[in-house]
């Protein structure tokens, strides 16, 4: 029973590990995509969601105010065309939100993202 227990220690400290490092990852590459070229839309907002994500679900309420206001170009990365986009811009994770301004990406925002926030942005 007591290596039992130490194994599910040593396998919940090595997932914590993974998820830091990959958060880490994930950042450094966001940072990397700030300032590059973007030919899918001059002004607005890309949108990269997935309809079994939960933090997209909880994100839809957003988006629609966000529309309200920008421009918003969504992209299901659940389909073979909207996965390619994404691959194309790099995206590891959903959602993710590209605020682009006259073709440049501006800003990347990775998770659920109050509207508030990314409007600040613009």
């Amino acid at each position: 029973m007591e290596s039992l227990l130490k194994l599910i220690a040593l396998f919940l400290a090595l997932f914590f590990l993974f998820m830091y490092f990959f958060k880490v990852y994930v950042r450094q590459k966001v940072k990397k995509m700030e300032g590059k070229q973007a030919s899918i839309i001059k002004d607005g907002l890309v949108y990269f969601y997935s309809e079994r994500c939960g933090a997209c679900k909880m994100m839809k309420p957003e988006v629609e105010k966000l529309k309200e206001k920008l421009e918003v170009l969504e992209i299901d990365v659940g389909n073979p065309e909207g996965l390619k986009v994404a691959q194309e811009f790099g995206v590891m994770a959903t959602p993710t939100s590209i605020l682009i301004k006259d073709g440049i990406i501006k800003k990347v925002f990775v998770g659920f993202t109050r509207h508030e926030k990314i409007l600040k942005e613009v």
